[in-house]
């Protein structure tokens, strides 16, 4: 049975006679996890006696080569971030060639282990890219809001900002903008490029995140990559369950109103061969809104998501690994609110499913891997009926008047080749690799008539809609690239690499060059990077379709005068004239490794895009009056400039805390957005992004309460219990200001919301029961109950201009979790 902690295997390869103690030691080895696999980014120091270590980091496929003064005996200490820290005992390594394998054990909550430490933070002096993790122990000690969804977590990382619909905007940039992907495979949504996908936030392994300085093999998002890392089984059978016991709230009645299950379960499938990994979770919401009347004040909600992973160790060097992820969801009266009531909600259902397989084979230091994944997804938006969807000051009346019904789908083939080291003038690293897609969707989009009305209930405009309700489109994309890691001499590494992106909307090969530099004198004990690349971001099917939509007819009623209209909108879209999207970043960072194992970092990012994707009015003579005509063009150009600060620190060997601060600035030249569903009638013209954030400052961490300074009776209250935090802070979100009419008023995103204020304060404590460790958690979300608006009433001349609405209220959060037994 293998333990919490990881094992080591060193095989010493020579002859039996002790050498020299004055030779040189050679000392070839890899670090692989507890199933067989290689882990990159592992750091790994030999130490003898009271000398400096000799340090070293492993490559994509776990290997890692170092040279000791001489023979003779070592410590060993090997540790990354998601894993627990190996330290062994002395390990005698002889002149010349050494082989040596290290096995680290992913981090698990509970583990049949109390000595075991998690990997504290580290500089890792060969990375060039600015990588940001989350690891599993950090997902669940952190009290974020809407603990049951990992995307509420992802603002936990400096560069992330979640919009008033908690959305997360990765370096100031859309949503669309990020490459989202599952243990290596795309799973952003194949229409709207959104992260969509769900599963059990206690099967992510880890969440990593590359913001800056992202090599080649990266690509179809510019703003960033985001990687969600699941969990594989092992050797041992686990079994862990959390919020299996429903809520009760007594308002509008005693009935169920959250309901978060999630289970997990693990084991071998043949020990030490075979594994798999599943875990299921649901959630079930019935919420009361007040001010609506009994029996149409509740809305109720349901989704569930289920992965599966299993892996085959065909050999000792060639892996296959597979994963099938499933999601439903359903909510008969999305939108439900004081001012949308029952009439005006629809019935929302989305299923996703997505299945992988991966071979990875080893040789001679090398790593090859395929792969191939699956993605289809649905969507049905279902109005409530087909009455004239009404707006009015004080609320919405009628049906809604959008009736949607998508199918998409999305075939991905990728191939990787690391090879081993190759020594010229230093250290070479090379990676090769293609990583080819197809996606396609077909959807239905049917429209009733709506109108908005004045606080008189006079019709201020009235809008109908014409044309074909079906669209449909496919695309292909090609990426082949290469990637060099050098390493001139220990302190340094130069990263060059080169991404060729084609796509059959565009028709045109984009070359996409990538340079990274890292310099780190061990005599300074600090990190400097820097980086400058070119990165070109996935085409959005539901962009590049909007001349396949219907058209809208506005006539206008002016309180004086006879009606003005109907003004036809058009949107137009023509491929030939098109461009891919190119943006450009460079970014500089230095880390430190500061007194009391604190570690600091401060970096600065410069993004900026041009021949961006924009809607603007055309100039076109032949259009005649009185209708609207907006052309898919690609003058939009964007920009953010940022600086942010991180300190970071472990404790006791499993205890943390973090605290950030980001200056930002975003904005584009077209600021204005141009859809048929709610139109605003102006010009384009510059400004902020709705979800730009110029400051941002957050702390979260937990850490035991004290216990031996309380009298010994009193040591119960205290005992296997932790305090954990969240606190954030960040300007608020601008919008926009319309008149009744729906033209602009002043420059787009002209006011802000109130500034955004949240604390979250939870206690949890472990307890065993009928032989299984149980963990209990409870506290406030919100402590101080800040409005933190995320909707606001932005016509102006309405009675209730500028008032706030939404924002989470105090709310207390409890949750009950069965770890594991022995």
């Amino acid at each position: 049975m293998r333990h919490g902690g990881a094992a080591a295997r060193i095989c010493l390869a020579g002859v039996a006679a002790c050498a020299a103690l004055h030779a040189q030691a050679l000392v070839a080895g890899r670090v692989v996890d507890e199933t067989g696999s290689g882990v990159e980014g592992a750091q790994i120091e030999l130490r003898e006696a009271a000398a400096a270590p000799v340090a070293a980091s492993s490559d994509p496929a776990g290997n890692f080569s170092m040279t000791l003064p001489h023979a003779g005996d070592y410590a060993i200490r090997a540790g990354r971030l998601g894993f627990f820290v190996y330290q062994g005992g002395g390990a005698r390594f002889i002149d010349g060639p050494n082989q040596l394998t290290i096995v680290l054990n992913h981090l698990q909550e509970y583990t049949e282990r109390v000595d075991v430490t998690y990997s504290p933070p580290a500089i890792d002096p060969r990375q060039a890219s600015d990588r940001k993790e989350l690891d599993n122990a950090e997902i669940q000690a952190v009290p974020f809001p809407g603990p049951q969804d990992y995307r509420n977590g992802l603002q936990l990382m400096n560069g992330v900002v979640a919009d008033n619909a908690g959305l997360p905007h990765v370096n100031g940039a859309g949503v669309q903008q990020t490459n989202y992907t599952l243990d290596g495979f795309n799973i952003s949504d194949p229409v709207t490029g959104r992260l969509e996908a769900r599963l059990n936030i206690d099967s992510i392994q880890a969440i990593e995140l590359q913001t800056s300085r992202f090599s080649a093999d990266n690509g179809r998002g510019s703003a960033g990559v985001l990687n969600l890392q699941t969990k594989m089984g092992d050797d041992r059978w686990r079994f862990a369950g959390t919020n299996f016991i429903p809520g009760v709230s007594s308002g509008g009645g005693i009935h169920i109103n959250k309901w978060t299950p999630r289970l997990e379960v693990s084991g071998p499938l043949k020990r030490g061969r075979a594994w798999f990994h599943n875990g299921f979770d649901a959630f079930y919401s019935a919420d009361v809104v007040r001010g609506l009347p009994p029996r149409q004040n509740l809305t109720r909600a349901i989704s569930a998501s289920d992965m599966a992973r299993f892996q085959v160790n065909l050999t000792s060097t060639n892996i296959l690994t597979g994963s099938f992820l499933v999601n439903v969801a359903r909510n008969t009266r999305q939108g439900l609110s004081i001012l949308n009531p029952v009439e005006a909600t629809n019935t929302h259902r989305q299923t996703l499913f997505v299945s992988s397989l991966r071979d990875q084979h080893y040789f001679n230091g090398a790593l090859l891997e395929v792969g191939f994944a699956d993605t289809r997804t649905a969507l049905r938006d279902q109005p409530q009926g087909s009455e004239v969807f009404q707006i009015t000051p004080f609320g919405n009346r009628g049906n809604y008047f959008v009736d949607t019904n998508r199918h998409a789908y999305r075939q991905q083939w990728l191939a990787n080749l690391f090879l081993p080291t190759y020594h010229w003038r230093g250290e070479h690293q090379f990676k090769f690799g293609i990583d080819l897609e197809r996606e396609a969707f077909h959807q239905t989009v049917q429209r009733h008539p709506y109108e908005v009305l004045r606080d008189d209930d006079s019709v201020a405009r009235y809008v109908t809609f014409l044309g074909g309700p079906f669209q449909a489109r496919k695309n292909f994309e090609a990426a082949p690239y290469v990637q060099d890691h050098w390493e001139p001499r220990k302190d340094l590494t130069l990263e060059a690499g080169l991404r060729a992106e084609w796509n059959e909307i565009v028709r045109e090969v984009e070359l996409a060059p990538r340079f990274g530099a890292v310099w780190a004198p061990r005599k300074l004990g600090t990190k400097f990077s820097a980086g400058w690349g070119a990165y070109y971001d996935a085409i959005s099917l539901s962009t590049v379709t909007r001349q396949q939509d219907q058209t809208s007819f506005a006539t206008f009623f002016p309180l004086t005068g006879p009606p003005i209209g109907p003004v036809e909108t058009i949107f137009r879209v023509n491929e030939q004239t098109l461009q891919a999207p190119r943006y450009r970043s460079a970014s500089a960072a230095v880390e430190r490794k500061l007194p009391l194992a604190y570690y600091f970092k401060a970096e600065y990012v410069h993004r900026t895009g041009d021949r961006g994707f924009t809607f603007a009015p055309a100039s076109d003579p032949s259009a005649p009056a009185g209708v609207d005509v907006y052309e898919l063009r690609n003058t939009r150009r964007d920009r953010y400039d940022a600086v942010d600060f991180s300190l970071r620190h472990t404790f006791a060997g499993q205890y943390e805390w973090f605290a950030g601060y980001t200056r930002s600035r975003t904005r584009t030249n077209s600021a204005v957005e141009y859809t048929l569903e709610s139109p605003i009638f102006a010009l384009q013209a510059p400004g902020p992004f709705p979800w730009d954030a110029p400051n941002r400052f957050h702390i979260w961490g937990w850490l035991p309460l004290p216990n031996r300074r309380l009298p010994e009776r009193l040591r119960f209250i205290t005992r296997n219990t932790t305090a954990a935090i969240l606190l954030e802070y960040h300007t608020g979100f601008p919008f926009d200001v319309v008149d009744e009419q729906s033209d602009l008023v002043g420059a787009p995103g002209a006011r802000r919301l109130p500034a955004y204020f949240d604390v979250n304060l939870h206690f949890e404590r472990k307890f065993h029961l009928m032989r299984y460790l149980w963990a209990w958690r409870c506290g406030y979300n919100n402590v101080t109950n800040h409005l933190n608006p995320n909707a606001v009433n932005n016509v102006m001349g309405t009675p209730a201009f500028l008032t706030y609405g939404g924002g989470q209220v105090r709310a207390f959060s409890v949750r009950l979790r069965m770890l594991g037994r022995k």
